[in-house]
């Protein structure tokens, strides 16, 4: 694709009809409300406003249906949970700290001719931004684009780096989603070519411990001097009284060079005057003594005359080992004419005369992240690329922001303003996973949990506040639970915000549960996500129903979204149900009109499944997604003990058989016209559901048991 400044262009499309089949993204900190609302709703190419809150979830959630994502996201550096879509899989990554910045991007189009495969094209997005609004509109950041597919020669072995990187990250989740997108990415990295390494091209993909080797070997095939210029662009720099021997360190590896330019997060000074780098002063003169380059401290200048970009408070972004540094920007010396645009970009570049070789990626210039001492190092990604002296003009532009420098003496303490490190937030670490499968809830631990450990699921709803689900509570005189729990919330008590409980409903009610859970223990309150393994099962709303069996039709005769008229009850008000029909007859209560409406219907079934073919999210939300032939069957097979409806008539054995049989003939055929035995597969968990119901209607009804429906079904089912 085209360069852009716009970090949110990289999740468009590739190209003219690419519809996006898989996300799988690992970031630090991650910003769910600007993730569904911003991000996947412009990849997804949404078209309803977020204004329009309802219209806007429902065609996102309808979109979300045929594309799998998947978030992975460090449990520590997230501490607001305001993820709304069920069908987004949040995986929480314990350690080590996950601060890497992947992403990997399929989208699929489908061929025109039945016989040649759909084109797919993948998309490798390294940076240093975290999935936030703060990290994609308002901070310095620097980010690498690669695809893959197509006319595209990059080099393979970068996108296998990078989905080995991602499934060592994500090794403790049991999320089949995730399993099964890697394999899919892993497969369709398998039948791309070699490609090849260009003078435009990274020559790798390293993690944390890999960074100062890949760049120093890379030197070393560009020249067998020293380079003349080091810059370092790191928000975040190593601390406490051994922090110059880390750099110190680093530096004589890397060079050392002539020249050492640190570039630095900037803040005002106190006086409002001047703008200083955000760096221990000590360390620096320390620095200073040990080295004998000429050392520069340069902060990073705020953007002018762009108001759009004024930093809310309220948009966190990135936060170091300990600490979130967003706050540090913003106070009663900025004008107005000024945003604060805070430094996030990580940077070296090792400059010489012969050529140059650059790191861009997501490891600040700190212990953990270059592992520069110490047994442990974060989970990061960045890219090493080796130019040539033509190139260097390409490279003025990334430094732009930095501000004048200032030389750095041995003998007295540079004017810098130090950096402020306050204690880790709470994260509920023990927590292993929270899965819900239909109304039941699996909690598995993965450490011994606190004495005073409760866990609460808000029960989802539009009106009024219902409180909560208790779902756990460990009593002080408990012993440590299993690795598992599990919950039924038909039968799970309730309870207020002070843990009060509710009176028993009583069973029957339709349950939904949350996507996340609250956590409270040690005096703290955090939120951890909720994973649904069966996205089928799930309503096009959280709190919203099942179709009924007209608007499931009506999807299939007319393109129509069903509605949803409920309150969250589950309890369906129809807004017809006080009016006069103007007609003399209600058609819609004549059974014969209701059995034509289904038979138009098929031709729509057919057409949907043949539709969407191309890729297996697709097929598998066409064939048992709400508005699905599954989803159909199951209401037919339901209307015989369900009372009529406005819409829908009583049913009578009979037409319920031939609706199941209809159903499933028509499954059959659109499954003997693809050719993909992957694909084929998805056919088979609805067939033998059709068939279960099919056979169990047709041993409970006497007048299904005759000769004239049995050569009925052998005449459309064949030997099916």
């Amino acid at each position: 694709m085209e360069p852009s400044h716009r970090l949110i262009d990289y999740y468009l499309p590739p190209g003219e009809g690419f519809l996006l089949e898989s996300v799988v993204a690992t970031t630090y900190q991650v910003d769910f409300e600007f993730v569904e609302e911003e991000l996947l709703a412009a990849a997804l190419g949404v078209r309803s406003p977020a204004h329009r809150q309802k219209a806007f979830r429902s065609e996102l959630e309808s979109r979300l249906q045929k594309t799998e994502v998947s978030v992975l996201y460090d449990l520590s550096g997230c501490d607001r949970l305001a993820r709304l879509s069920p069908r987004i899989d949040a995986i929480p990554i314990v350690r080590p700290k996950l601060h890497s910045k992947i992403s990997l991007l399929m989208w699929v189009r489908e061929s025109t001719d039945s016989e040649t495969p759909p084109d797919r094209r993948i998309r490798l997005i390294v940076g240093s931004a975290n999935l936030t609004r703060q990290g994609f509109r308002h901070n310095y950041e620097c980010v690498v684009s690669i695809d893959f597919g197509g006319t595209n020669i990059s080099p393979r072995s970068l996108l296998l780096t990078a989905i080995g990187l991602v499934q060592q990250i994500g090794n403790e989740s049991q999320s089949p989603q995730l399993a099964r997108q890697l394999a899919e990415f892993s497969r369709q990295a398998s039948i791309l070519s070699e490609g090849v390494t260009g003078p435009e091209t990274p020559l790798a993909l390293v993690s944390a411990r890999e960074v100062v080797s890949a760049i120093r070997n890379s030197w070393a095939v560009v020249s067998t001097e020293r380079p003349e210029t080091v810059t370092v662009v790191s928000p975040f720099w190593p601390e406490g009284s051994t922090a110059a021997l880390a750099l110190t360190d680093l530096f004589k590896r890397l060079g050392p060079p002539a020249h050492l330019e640190l570039v630095c997060v900037g803040e005002k000074s106190a006086d409002g005057r001047s703008w200083l780098p955000v760096f221990d002063g000590n360390v620096a003169m320390e620095l200073k003594k040990r080295l004998d380059s000429r050392i520069y401290l340069r902060p990073a200048l705020p953007e002018k005359a762009a108001p759009q970009s004024i930093q809310n408070a309220e948009e966190k972004g990135d936060e170091t080992e300990e600490q979130e540094f967003a706050t540090r920007v913003g106070g009663s010396h900025v004008k107005e004419s000024e945003s604060q645009r805070v430094l996030h970009a990580k940077l070296i570049l090792v400059d010489g005369t012969a050529g140059s070789v650059l790191y861009i990626g997501s490891s600040n210039c700190t212990r953990l992240g270059l592992g520069l001492g110490g047994t442990s190092v974060n989970s990061e990604a960045g890219f090493v690329y080796r130019l040539a002296p033509r190139q260097r003009k390409q490279l003025k532009g990334l430094f732009e922001f930095a501000g004048p420098p200032t030389e750095v003496n041995a003998d007295h303490v540079p004017p810098t303003i130090s950096p402020k490190i306050e204690d880790e937030a709470f994260s509920p670490a023990f927590l292993a996973e929270v899965v819900a499968s239909g109304s039941v809830l699996t909690i598995r631990f993965r450490d011994a949990v606190p004495s005073d450990l409760v866990i609460l699921m808000p029960i989802p709803a539009k009106a009024d506040d219902p409180g909560y689900w208790l779902l756990y509570r460990r009593e002080a005189d408990v012993s440590i639970p299993n690795e598992l729990v599990t919950i039924d919330l038909t039968s799970c008590p309730r309870c207020d915000e002070h843990l009060v409980h509710f009176p028993d409903e009583g069973s029957g009610q339709h349950v939904q549960p949350h996507v996340y859970v609250e956590v409270r223990c040690q005096g703290c309150r955090v939120n951890f996500p909720v994973r649904f393994d069966d996205k089928t099962q799930l309503p096009l709303l959280l709190a919203g129903r099942k179709p009924t069996e007209s608007e499931i039709l009506e999807h299939y005769l007319f393109g129509k979204e069903p509605e949803d008229t409920d309150d969250g009850s589950g309890v369906l008000h129809d807004s017809h149900d006080d009016k006069k029909t103007d007609a003399p007859v209600d058609t819609r209560r004549i059974l014969a009109y209701f059995i034509r409406q289904f038979v138009q219907a098929i031709p729509g079934i057919e057409a949907e499944l043949r539709w969407a073919n191309y890729s297996r999210p697709s097929l598998d939300a066409a064939l048992r997604g709400p508005t699905s032939p599954l989803a159909l069957a199951e209401r037919v097979f339901a209307s015989l003990t369900m009372p009529p409806t406005i819409n829908e008539p009583k049913k009578t054995p009979t037409a319920v058989g031939f609706q199941l049989t209809e159903i499933l003939a028509s499954l059959l055929r659109c499954r003997s016209g693809i050719a993909d035995p992957a694909l084929q597969d998805c056919f088979e968990p609805v067939v033998d559901r059709c068939r279960k119901m099919l056979s169990t209607l047709v041993a409970q009804e006497v007048e299904l048991q005759t000769e004239e429906f049995r050569r009925y079904q052998s005449r459309i089912l064949g030997d099916a």
